[in-house]
């Protein structure tokens, strides 16, 4: 590890990462303080922080660096439909110059992005029941702004679980999509584990009696979080996806895990992938030329890392920045709420070796 960035202020998550096109800097979006940060990639020196009220952030998770703008999925859990802004890199106030609500009433949080050539792919998860899907747009950087949807691709995935990390391979010809389901645990553990996240967002929303939020605990309905079906799902599926910005309605191949995983976002570089194993708490790195099935990774990344989500490989290959979430995780449940003490919501930069660029 080069370097570790900690995270100033409220306990937030750090759902995504982005390079800028050149590598000298990179976006990390903060979900609960509603920002987006701007580093120097070499030292870690904050350039620039678009927050509220003039970006108008809900919830921000994932981002994207172009020559121009940066581009920010608001997640909006469920108070609004989701949307993707754009902001100009080279205005000095932080308001969007463009707003895409997302088209779709059954998608409902953006999740992370990749462009190539002028597309777009945006997928979309945390759905009623299994409803997620990944979408392509058209996308003019000249205008920092996103037109109407090329293709969408939604009704593989109500088996495989939900879209998380999205990433052009193959010279842009081919997709690569991460998704992952819940764990059917043992009803005592499902139990155990929803009391705790009960319990730590009560004592972070309180505002009356701590005895009275605690009593209310256990008996306190579930509310309206999604209830995806207990299948036991996690993987990659690599999609075509034509000039045009046309996905394949079915995967071409799908390579699933064998074992429980909560696989988040992924990024190829090349012949490299990186795919943040969250729940296990490291970063597997491929080669994708020699291991296209993704079954033996040539590195396993755990210094510093807990829960990693957010994953980038700079665009000369050597450098890996790590986004982590702060929060508690209990036999493979993330406990969400319980951010863990001390903090460990930070971004962690890797030094890699010099890799040969390609012809």
């Amino acid at each position: 590890m080069k370097y570790e960035i900690s995270n100033p202020g409220q306990p937030s998550l750090l759902p995504e990462v982005a390079f800028a096109p050149n590598g000298q800097a990179f976006a990390v979006s903060v979900q609960e303080q509603n920002e987006v940060r701007l580093y120097e990639t070499a030292t870690g020196r904050l350039l620039r922080c678009w927050k509220n009220p003039e970006a108008g952030f809900a919830e921000p998770h994932g981002v994207l660096l172009t020559e121009r703008h940066l581009l920010v999925s608001n997640r909006n859990y469920f108070k609004a439909p989701s949307e993707i802004r754009a902001y100009s890199l080279n205005s000095k106030d932080d308001y969007p110059l463009h707003r895409l609500v997302t088209p779709f009433s059954e998608l409902v949080e953006a999740h992370s992005m990749a462009l190539s050539n002028g597309r777009l792919l945006v997928t979309y998860c945390e759905g009623e029941g299994r409803t997620g899907g990944v979408v392509c747009y058209a996308y003019d950087d000249e205008r920092g702004s996103i037109g109407e949807p090329l293709s969408v691709v939604d009704a593989c995935f109500h088996r495989l679980g939900d879209p998380k990390g999205v990433t052009f391979f193959d010279q842009g010809r081919r997709a690569l999509v991460s998704f992952n389901s819940l764990k059917p645990n043992p009803p005592l553990q499902r139990l155990i584990v929803r009391s705790m996240r009960r319990w730590y967002k009560k004592m972070a929303d309180s505002r009356g009696n701590v005895w009275r939020s605690a009593w209310n605990v256990l008996g306190e309905g579930r509310g309206k979080q999604r209830k995806p079906p207990p299948i036991l799902h996690n993987g990659l599926a690599v999609f075509a996806i034509d000039a045009a910005g046309k996905l394949s309605p079915e995967p071409e191949r799908v390579l699933l895990r064998d074992e429980f995983c909560r696989l988040e976002n992924v990024h190829c570089l090349d012949g490299t992938c990186a795919v943040a194993d969250t729940i296990n708490g490291q970063v597997l790195l491929y080669d994708v030329v020699a291991d296209p099935n993704l079954e033996r990774p040539e590195e396993i990344v755990q210094e510093a890392l807990t829960l990693p989500h957010g994953v980038k490989l700079s665009p000369d290959g050597n450098t890996l920045v790590v986004s982590n979430y702060g929060l508690r995780a209990w036999r493979q449940e993330i406990i969400w709420f319980g951010w863990s003490k001390p903090r460990t919501d930070t971004v962690a930069i890797y030094q890699r070796e010099a890799r040969p660029q390609p012809a």
